[in-house]
């Protein structure tokens, strides 16, 4: 089973599978968090947005939501 595991700085969170980076959470001055892959994943579209192409990057409300989004993605 893969293990995670998150490298944190004040701003940036990155998260590394088997100690490999596959994703930067960014927190930013305005509220909320960017995450983006830094493979070949992408996050599908939203709810809401349902015919939105994938994309690699996804904002978030809070650290705690991206992470767990990040974690549930990579446990699939």
């Amino acid at each position: 089973m893969a293990h995670i595991t998150w490298n944190d700085t004040p701003t940036v969170y990155t998260a590394l599978l088997d100690d490999v980076p596959v994703c930067t959470l960014k927190v930013k001055d305005i509220g909320g968090v960017a995450a983006s892959w830094l493979d070949e994943r992408l996050w599908p579209p939203p709810s809401h947005m349902p015919k939105a192409p994938p994309q690699p990057t996804r904002f978030f409300i809070d650290l705690a939501e991206a992470k767990a989004a990040v974690e549930e993605m990579l446990k699939a």
